[in-house]
């Protein structure tokens, strides 16, 4: 690209939302590929124009592209695709389709140690055009015409919707190299209250997208096949999920109300039934109590506390039966789970719960420590009641006035 046409880049970039943070090589990687990787899942229609002078963690991602029936890609770098090739280190990619487009920029010229770069990234916007423009005038051939053949239908943004998501995952407006590069996890700066407001407020909303989605879809298999135990476990996650993107809203209310246990417990286990199945595990329920037992809690919550603790189990088991147990005194009633898996080292028993902790390749280390202070907000607890080589047992109190 001609220095002249690299200014015209860099000064467009400059009028836009150019981003003060720096990001890693590693970090941009991990950018390209969660834009790309619904693009990959659906194989959809689309053409990327691609500008990488270093491809190092790019080269899956790019034969997996170069698999799909319906993705053309250009390589800007090609012989004889451009005209001139001396805009160094600017690199970049402009992808459209009629599902969304998006441009990602970056320039490691701009750093000393060339290991570091600001990013520029828009979606969905008449500027994608604009900056395509200035790529196309320096290339050999002429893309005009496919270029805007796919420019995408507003209406159809399920896969912009999960693009986005996937990079909101990995993104904050500040972000700690070292441990994005490390854990590739979602890192959060308290300091900031207002950037993590609408950060959370952007989260929100697409999730609320792929909830409609799921909506739309469980409608039509209601319609196909009619009601089932199936579409009203889909219709009850979908529920909880929205009411812990509703609490986001209203921090701090719990909505607690009366509520029968052993239809909540119920609910879990009929939600986990078929999931246990795939690894030979079985749940049952069991209670001595004749009649319904009664506390003040949020279902949504409890629910989502069963489901956490069963799901952590099935995990650690296999060939399995769990076992759901109400245990009633005076003023608490008791609910233990108990699965017959994994003994749980000795070192890791007094970390369970703290936030941050896990075992998992990929955890995230708040599971736990979300169930306990849930619970906690019911004035209850959550402890490891026991966990050696014949069973591990979770215990959940929660009072009964």
């Amino acid at each position: 690209m001609y220095k002249k046409q690299k200014k015209q880049l860099k000064s467009f970039l400059n009028l836009g939302n150019y981003s003060d943070e720096l990001f890693s090589r590693n970090s941009m990687t991990t950018i390209i590929r969660a834009l790309l990787e619904p693009v990959i899942n659906q194989n959809a229609v689309s053409l990327i124009f691609t500008r990488f002078k270093n491809k190092e963690g790019l080269e899956g991602l790019i034969k997996r592209l170069e698999y799909c029936n319906n993705v053309e890609i250009v390589d800007t770098t090609a012989q004889g695709v451009l005209i001139k090739d001396d805009y160094v280190e600017l690199e970049f990619i402009v992808f459209t389709s009629a599902r969304y487009n998006f441009v990602l920029i970056w320039d490691y010229s701009s750093d000393s140690n060339k290991n570091y770069t600001n990013c520029y990234f828009l979606a969905n916007s008449r500027a994608v055009n604009d900056v395509y423009e200035i790529v196309q005038s320096n290339l050999t051939a002429d893309y005009r015409e496919k270029f805007y053949l796919h420019k995408p239908e507003r209406r159809e943004n399920e896969l912009l919707n999960e693009a986005l998501f996937n990079v909101l995952k990995k993104l904050n407006t500040s972000i700690e190299e070292n441990a994005f590069s490390q854990n590739e996890d979602f890192i959060v700066d308290l300091s900031d209250e207002d950037s993590n407001e609408n950060k959370i407020k952007e989260i929100t909303h697409e999730i609320k997208n792929q909830l409609s989605v799921l909506d739309i879809y469980t409608k039509l298999i209601e319609k196909q096949f009619g009601k089932n135990k199936n579409t009203e476990i889909l219709k009850k996650t979908a529920s909880i999920i929205t009411a812990e993107l509703n609490e986001l809203r209203n921090f701090g209310e719990l909505n607690i109300r009366e509520i029968i246990l052993q239809d909540v417990i119920l609910e879990a286990v009929d939600i986990m039934s078929e999931i246990l199945c795939e690894k030979g595990n079985k749940i049952a329920f069991k209670t001595s109590h004749k009649y319904d037992i009664s506390v003040f809690a949020n279902e949504n919550k409890l629910l989502s506390v069963l489901i956490n603790i069963i799901k952590n189990a099935n995990e650690s088991s296999k060939n399995d039966e769990f076992l759901i147990e109400i245990k009633p005194d005076k003023n608490s009633v008791f609910i233990d789970i108990t699965n017959h898996g994994e003994e749980i080292k000795e070192e890791n028993k007094k970390l369970l719960f703290e936030k941050g902790f896990t075992t998992k390749q990929k955890g995230w280390g708040i599971g736990l420590y979300n169930c306990r202070q849930y619970i906690k907000d019911l004035r209850g607890s959550l402890e490891l009641l026991d966990s050696n080589k014949e069973k591990t047992t979770f215990r959940i109190t929660l009072p009964l006035d």
